[in-house]
C-alpha cells in the first residue's frame, strides 16, 4: 500500500505519491522521537533534573548520527536517481557500499564519544547534580552508533526504491523493544540513565540482523566487503556536505546547550522536555521534505525538470495545510502533555517548557519549508547547498541572535527559544533564494 513504483514516481499523481511515501516516514519519525520520549518519561520518574542529564547528551549523539544522516541523504539521492534511469544493478552496488561505510563510521563515532565524553562534559561546565547521570548515559548510548547507522541506511535504501514502509516496520519493532527494556534496566536493574541508554542500544541491535537479512534476501545489496573505490568516492562526495551540515548543526546545538546550561539544570530539563514534545507536533509538518527527496531524485534521473518543480510546489501546499492543523493543536495541549512526562512538575519547569513549545510550534511552517528545500537540494545531489543552509542556521544566524538578545534584553532563557525559531524563518528565506536563483536541476554544487 505504501510503496510507490517507478511508474508512479515518474508519471503518477504527485499528491497521492507523496502521501504514500511520507505517511510511513511520519510514523518513522514518530518512532525515532519515541526513543527519546520513552527515555525522558522513565528518566523523569527518577527526578525532573535527570531529564536535563539526558538532553545534555543528545546533541553529542546527533553529532555522530550526522554521518548516518549524510549517508542516508546520499543513498536516497543516488538510488532514486538510478531507479529513474532504470539501472537497478547500480542501486545494488550503492546500497552495499552504504552498509560498509555505516559500519566503519559507526565504530569510529562510538570510539570518539567514549574518548572525548568527559572532556566535553567538563567543557560544558555540567552542573554537579547531573554530571554522573549525564556521563552514564553517554557511555551507554555510545554503543548505539553502529546499530543506529545500519537501521538508518536500511530505511534510506528502501526509500530510494519508493518503499518507505519497510523501514518503519523495523524501527517500530525496535521502539517496542525499547519501551519494554527501559523500565527493566532503569528500575529493576537500578541502572538509571545508563539503563535508558542500554535499552535504546539493545533495541536497535536486536533488529540489525533482520534488516541486513532482508536486504540480502530481496537482492538489494551484494557483498558489502567487495569495495569499489570509485563508487565509495561517488557516495562520499554526495554524503560529505550533508554530513558536515548536520554535524555543524549538531555541534552548534552543543554550543547552544552550553548557553542553556548557564541558566541551570532546570533550564536543561525544560529544553529537553519542550524539544521532545514540540518535535512530535512538528513531525507532521517536517516529514514531507524527506518524501520529496525521492521524487526529486527520480524526476531528475528521468530528465523531467518540470515534474521536479511540481513536486516541490505540491509538498509546500501539504506543509501549509498540516501546519494549520498542528500549530493550534500544539498550543492547546502542550501543558497537559508536559504534565504526563514529569510527576509533580514544578510551576517553574512547566512555564519554562511550555514557553519553549509555544515558540517551536508557531514556526512549524518555516521548519517544514526548510525541510522541503533540503529535500530538493539533497534529491538533486546538491548536498553542499543543504550543508550551507543547515550549518548557517545555527552558527551564523541562531547563535549570533542569542548573543544579541542576551546583550540587549532581560528575557532570560526565552532568548534562546526566540533565537531558535527566528533562525528557522531566516534560513528558509535564504534557501528559497537558492531554489529560485541557482540552476539546481541541471548541475550540482561541489566541494
Amino acid at each position: 500500500m505504501f510503496v510507490v513504483t517507478r511508474e508512479e514516481l515518474l508519471h503518477g499523481n504527485i499528491y497521492k505519491g507523496l502521501i504514500k511515501i511520507t505517511i510511513p516516514l511520519i510514523f518513522l519519525n514518530l518512532i525515532n522521537v519515541l526513543y527519546g520520549v520513552v527515555d525522558t518519561y522513565f528518566v523523569g520518574m527518577i527526578d525532573e533534573l535527570q531529564v536535563g542529564a539526558v538532553s545534555l547528551i543528545s546533541p553529542m549523539v546527533n553529532c555522530g548520527a550526522a554521518f548516518a544522516t549524510g549517508l542516508a541523504a546520499a543513498g536516497i539521492a543516488l538510488i532514486s536517481r538510478n531507479v529513474g534511469k532504470n539501472d537497478y544493478e547500480k542501486t545494488k552496488q550503492v546500497a552495499s557500499h552504504l552498509i560498509f561505510l555505516c559500519i566503519v563510521l559507526g565504530i569510529f563515532a562510538c570510539a570518539v564519544l567514549l574518548i572525548f565524553g568527559k572532556p566535553i562534559l567538563n567543557w560544558f561546565e555540567t552542573p554537579a547534580e547531573i554530571y554522573d547521570s549525564a556521563y552514564a548515559y553517554l557511555v551507554g548510548i555510545s554503543f548505539d552508533f553502529v546499530f543506529l547507522f545500519i537501521v538508518t541506511i536500511y530505511q534510506a535504501i528502501r526509500q530510494g526504491h519508493g518503499d518507505s514502509k519497510s523501514g518503519v516496520i523495523v524501527n517500530m519493532a525496535a521502539a517496542l523493544f525499547n519501551c519494554m527494556l527501559d523500565p527493566i534496566f532503569i528500575f529493576i536493574f537500578g541502572w538509571g540513565t545508563f539503563g535508558a541508554a542500554i535499552a535504546t542500544t539493545l533495541s536497535k541491535a536486536l533488529m540489525t540482523p533482520y534488516a541486513l537479512h532482508m536486504l540480502k534476501k530481496e537482492g538489494l545489496i551484494g557483498n558489502i566487503f567487495q569495495i569499489d573505490k570509485t563508487l565509495i568516492k561517488e557516495i562520499v562526495i554526495v554524503a560529505i556536505p550533508s554530513s558536515l551540515g548536520n554535524f555543524m548543526s549538531s555541534f552548534g546545538f552543543i554550543l547552544m546547550q552550553k548557553e542553556i546550561a548557564a541558566y541551570g539544570s532546570l533550564a536543561l530539563s525544560a529544553y529537553g522536555i519542550g524539544n521532545k514534545i514540540s518535535s512530535v507536533y512538528n513531525i507532521f509538518v517536517n516529514a514531507w521534505g524527506s518524501g520529496l527527496t525521492t521524487y526529486i531524485g527520480a524526476s531528475l534521473g528521468a530528465n523531467d525538470h518540470k515534474r521536479a518543480n511540481k513536486a516541490f510546489r505540491t509538498s509546500m501546499a501539504i506543509v501549509a495545510i498540516t501546519a494549520l492543523i498542528f500549530v493550534p493543536l500544539g498550543l492547546l495541549t502542550s501543558r497537559k502533555v508536559i504534565s504526563l512526562f514529569i510527576r509533580n512538575v514544578s510551576d517553574e519547569l512547566m512555564n519554562m517548557a511550555a514557553n519553549y513549545v509555544y515558540f517551536a510550534v508557531c514556526t512549524a511552517f518555516a521548519m517544514g519549508w526548510f525541510m522541503n528545500l533540503c529535500g530538493v537540494f539533497n534529491g538533486s545531489s546538491n548536498t553542499l547547498i543543504s550543508m550551507l543552509l543547515t550549518g548557517s542556521r545555527v552558527w551564523f544566524i541562531r547563535i549570533p541572535i542569542i548573543k544579541l538578545l542576551n546583550t540587549f534584553t532581560n528575557l532570560g532563557v526565552s532568548n534562546i527559544w526566540i533565537a531558535m525559531n527566528l533562525s528557522n524563518i531566516i534560513v528558509s528565506l535564504i534557501g528559497m533564494a537558492f531554489y529560485l536563483k541557482y540552476d539546481w536541476k541541471n548541475r550540482s554544487l561541489k566541494l
